[in-house]
């Protein structure tokens, strides 16, 4: 008697691709993609735009002023005769800058400073947690105003707008900072009793090896998600530094300085104040929408 064997089916489940699986969550969102790429844009505008159009921002055109669209000045020009496209080209890419600037700042401050309270805790942990109290208990814009205030001139003389420029950025990043901080020390506490640190701990893993190894990697999502929503916020800081006479000095164009300088002429030539304030709006909200879009992606269950 023969007898057949059944050969069992064997189905073999792929195993799921983390990386695989946040990008395909990204780009199922709509308005976080369309977010990324409008973001895209804007950096390479900034990046090689005012290289590619070669009009100065700075110089003006005395037979054009307050003009309207015409072939030489696609997006018009102010009461001085400045091209607004090379203006808004050049005022971007000092937002952008700026707001690079500060990101690194908070990054390096804020996710080092947490690292070390949340995870050591003791007097580190008061001593960090007591100054950025400290910092929280003033208004952070009133306090970026103060600095601004009281080191721009100085600033300004000695090291010129570059110098400026990294005053406004570390003005902005004092008071942002411990928001971060904060995130990370609280995801620390959490992340410090998880098995795999415990385990890692009792394999003979250093403090500072658990700490870059085990921690800092399951922090990365949540920072990410947390810069791409500041860049908004660090953007407006810097405009209303600008629109204050705080922030980029003459005659060096922002958007916040384009919004000022075109407010007085405003029933004149009202479209010398919208082209900045749209793009001020682009860039807040085009951020604020990828923020949503990557926190969902890394975290499926904060959808709602």
């Amino acid at each position: 008697m023969s007898t057949s064997e059944a050969t069992p089916l064997i189905v073999a489940r792929a195993e799921r691709n983390p990386t695989r699986e946040f990008w395909r969550r990204l780009l199922r969102n709509r308005a976080a993609l369309i977010s990324l790429l409008t973001l895209v844009l804007l950096i390479l505008l900034a990046a090689v735009g005012p290289s590619l159009y070669a009009i100065s921002p700075i110089k003006p055109d005395y037979a054009a002023i307050n003009s309207l669209f015409t072939g030489k000045h696609p997006l018009g020009t102010d009461n001085l005769g400045r091209d607004t496209l090379a203006r808004l080209l050049y005022g971007l890419r000092v937002s952008l800058i700026v707001a690079f600037y500060v990101e690194t700042l908070n990054v390096s401050l804020g996710v080092t400073l947490g690292l070390v309270a949340g995870y050591f805790g003791g007097i580190p942990d008061v001593i960090i947690t007591r100054i950025a109290d400290m910092l929280f208990a003033f208004p952070g814009l009133l306090l970026a105003i103060l600095i601004a205030a009281v080191f721009g001139t100085p600033v300004t003389e000695r090291f010129g707008g570059i110098g400026r420029l990294l005053l406004v950025a570390g003005a902005i990043s004092l008071v942002s900072w411990p928001l971060m901080a904060r995130l990370v020390r609280s995801q620390t506490l959490v992340l410090k009793e998880q098995e795999f640190v415990l385990a890692a701990r009792s394999l003979g893993a250093s403090d500072w090896q658990i700490l870059a190894h085990h921690v800092l990697p399951n922090l990365i999502g949540q920072v990410i998600v947390a810069v791409t929503l500041d860049i908004g916020g660090v953007v407006v800081s810097e405009s209303v530094l600008s629109l204050l006479g705080l922030g980029i000095q003459p005659p060096d164009p922002s958007i916040g300085k384009m919004i000022t300088d075109s407010i007085p002429y405003l029933e004149a030539n009202a479209w010398q104040v919208i082209v900045p304030s749209l793009a001020l709006m682009l860039i807040v909200m085009s951020a604020s929408f990828l923020g949503d879009g990557l926190r969902d992606a890394f975290d499926p269950g904060t959808q709602h």
